[in-house]
């Protein structure tokens, strides 16, 4: 599975449309330029196929269309009065086709990306249509860049070293710099997915859902923090109850919601295809083990600000004994709230906004549920 999750990223890698050019640039000073473009043409034509066969598995190699015109308007010299020029400049004038096709091409970028957004193709397909779009828009800039000041340095190089020029380095100019360019951009845009795709690898990635709380697609985890609410995701939330009162803990530094505010000790997002149970048992595994929990579902509601919007599902659960809470939670930066503490700080901003939104739930549900348990407990023991 890896091999093959490799050999894609190679595939679509735009870069590497540009193999038929730089063999026909090599060829170029081994064979007559001929028989140099006969062979790119095969190999060209070869790759043409394979790209449209591998177009049904999602692979897009953009950059091959603009290099087969290329090879189109450099078979016109063979009928034109500069032919004589493809003997010893065949590297140059491919290389400045190519900068006048992708010149051409970009201007319609706008056109195509419209296009493909109004396309009627479903929309898994069309965003894949556009990424591979994207990728290729992009090497195709650095392409005509890098191209383009070569030309500038080879204008410098004949402009003000007429009376000093070395051979070593016209031959580099001339014939190697192209092929040079080439390659170096083709080991960048290998080196720059493999990167990407690593980053992506170790991305958190959250569920989408719709106003029915529906998962509908997924986003970034890093991508959802800066798009201010614009996406809804679940977040599950677990209160810790021991003799009536609520353990709190302080959130962290760079919490999106109340960072530092005082909180439940376990809470988070849920991820994308990761259930309620799941994301609950991996909370609570860092801290204590999860047989010890007597979970039970108290609300769903949604929450949403500035910054984020969450369809939250709160637990509750109540610890045995005093043991058990001394030997999992005690030593932790958190500490045991009483009702009265709780009201006497709430809306001064020393408890998190979900806090303060679910608190009145509690009080009427669970915490009032512990009182008269506790007091049921001391009437039994007074009898």
């Amino acid at each position: 599975m890896k091999k093959d999750a490799n050999r894609k990223q190679g595939l679509n890698s735009q870069a590497m449309g540009l193999s038929p050019l730089l063999l026909l640039m090599v060829l170029s000073v081994l064979y007559p330029y001929r028989i140099s473009f006969v062979i790119t043409l095969v190999i060209c034509t070869g790759s043409l196929v394979l790209f449209g066969y591998l177009s049904g598995k999602k692979v897009f190699l953009f950059m091959l269309l603009p290099v087969a015109i290329t090879l189109v308007l450099y078979s016109i010299f063979f009928y034109s009065s500069l032919e004589s020029a493809l003997y010893n400049y065949t590297p140059l004038i491919t290389e400045w086709l190519l900068v006048m096709v992708l010149s051409l091409l970009s201007t319609f970028r706008r056109i195509i990306l419209w296009r493909v957004r109004k396309s009627k193709h479903p929309v898994k397909k069309q965003a894949q249509f556009r990424t591979a779009l994207t990728e290729y828009f992009h090497v195709a800039q650095i392409v005509q860049n890098l191209y383009t000041l070569h030309f500038f340095a080879l204008l410098f190089y004949i402009l003000f070293f007429e009376g000093i020029r070395m051979m070593r380095i016209e031959r580099f100019l001339y014939h190697q710099a192209p092929f040079v360019i080439g390659l170096m951009i083709i080991l960048y845009e290998q080196v720059r997915l493999y990167l990407l795709q690593k980053r992506l690898q170790e991305e958190k990635w959250l569920p989408v859902l719709n106003g029915e709380g529906k998962v509908i697609g997924r986003i970034a985890y890093s991508v959802s923090l800066g798009s201010n609410a614009k996406h809804c995701h679940p977040v599950v939330r677990v209160a810790v109850i021991c003799r009536g009162m609520l353990y709190l803990t302080r959130r962290a530094a760079d919490s999106p919601v109340s960072p530092g505010a005082l909180d439940y000790p376990f809470l988070g997002y849920v991820l994308f295809k990761r259930t309620l149970e799941q994301t609950i048992k991996e909370l609570v595994g860092r801290i204590m083990p999860w047989n010890l929990l007597n979970l039970h579902f108290l609300v769903r509601y949604l929450f949403q600000d500035e910054k984020v919007c969450s369809l939250v599902s709160l637990y509750a659960t109540a610890l045995k004994s005093e043991d058990e809470f001394a030997k999992y939670l005690g030593p932790t930066n958190g500490k045991l709230w009483t009702k009265k503490q709780i009201e006497e700080n709430l809306g001064k901003g020393i408890f998190s906004k979900y806090f303060e939104k679910e608190y009145p739930y509690l009080q009427n549900t669970v915490l009032l549920a512990e009182e008269y348990t506790a007091r049921g407990k001391i009437l039994r023991k007074n009898r």
